[in-house]
């Protein structure tokens, strides 16, 4: 563990860890719709956080539509979460896993939902608006015993209780924040990759993915996290990065969708040797849906990536440009996927 943090120190000082090509091609097949709106009567299911488990099945949690507040305050959107034992040809029965706390910091809603699974325990990264004192976006992170809960909240000392933000935003106040959390675990050290969307005091647009690390197997992991800042600068109209650990090619694997809600949208995809540096984007877009967005790819409850088992990519989609706002199906796709020698 030590001389893995001498590495990662190393490489975060010295640029030739970046000089890195390519090793992993991703190559999506045909999907199928999973959420039509039209039939399930709800608008949408995005950002899916999708986990493969050892017997075959696959756990996965969405970002969907909220509702009220036992004080009667609509929260716009909370975390669902389904189980399939065939792929994603059929699927359980949906439940909603969190919610907002009221009259908290996370009051308005949970979104853009990252699991791990580490020992006994699921964790569950969400997009949150912290109204103190502004309206941005944080990261909040949940714990339960279950895919479905019931989970506590990181509470800023422990679980339980009002939740505490582990990723904080507060300048400047009108900026969208910092959200979108993906997890992976390499050798104890729990990676963090998060979205920061800003502007600087010029007003030029701050568009990038960060990366924290805390202690894997402290429960109280949170409390143990270092950022170390961005890792790499997003493409325009890019967001949620989901990152994986390719045992096969030894390589951090990063999945977003750029372009998005357009008819040229499409999957950016990265590799980094060390979690830090990244390789220049790539374009995926054999039989992708357009006008696509806040996509996920499968992994184990690690956050790794094994290129022997049926691996698979999901996101939200409109049918077209014109489709009103929050009215997304989304697709899951089967993905091939080869590492160079």
């Amino acid at each position: 563990m030590f001389a893995y943090a001498l590495c990662l120190a190393f490489c975060q000082l010295n640029s030739p860890c970046n000089a890195i090509e390519p090793v992993i091609n991703i190559t999506p097949e045909p999907g199928w719709v999973i959420f039509d709106p039209n039939i399930d009567g709800y608008a949408y299911r995005y950002g899916p956080s999708i986990m493969l488990n050892d017997d075959g099945t696959m756990d996965v949690w969405f970002a969907s539509p909220g509702g009220p507040d036992p004080s009667g305050v609509n929260q716009w959107d909370w975390i669902r979460y389904k189980h399939s034992a065939d792929g994603g040809k059929t699927w359980g029965e949906e439940e909603v896993v969190l919610k907002a706390t009221g009259n908290s910091r996370d009051r308005y809603s949970v979104c853009d939902p990252g699991v791990i699974k580490i020992g006994s325990k699921y964790y569950l990264g969400v997009t949150a608006v912290d109204n103190e004192p502004g309206m941005c976006n944080e990261v909040f992170v949940a714990r339960g015993d279950s895919p479905t809960g019931p989970f506590e909240k990181w509470n800023g000392s422990g679980w339980g209780g009002n939740p505490y933000p582990i990723v904080i935003f507060r300048e400047p106040k009108d900026a969208w924040g910092a959200g979108e959390p993906s997890f992976v675990v390499r050798d104890n050290t729990l990676f963090i990759y998060y979205t920061i969307l800003s502007h600087d005091a010029e007003g030029k647009q701050i568009q990038q993915t960060h990366v924290a690390t805390a202690v894997a197997n402290d429960p109280n992991w949170p409390a143990t996290i270092k950022h170390h800042g961005p890792v790499f600068d997003r493409l325009d109209n890019e967001d949620s990065t989901d990152v994986k650990f390719v045992d096969a090619a030894g390589r951090f694997l990063a999945i977003g969708t750029a372009s998005r809600f357009t008819a040229d949208s499409f999957i950016a995809k990265r590799e980094s040797a060390d979690g830090f540096h990244w390789t220049a984007p790539e374009k995926i877009t054999a039989n992708l849906v357009p006008w696509l967005h806040n996509c996920g790819i499968s992994g184990g409850p690690d956050g790794h990536l094994d290129i022997r088992q049926q691996n698979y990519l999901g996101y939200a989609y409109s049918k077209e440009g014109g489709v009103n706002w929050g009215f997304w199906h989304t697709n899951l796709h089967p993905i091939k996927i080869e590492v160079k020698p």
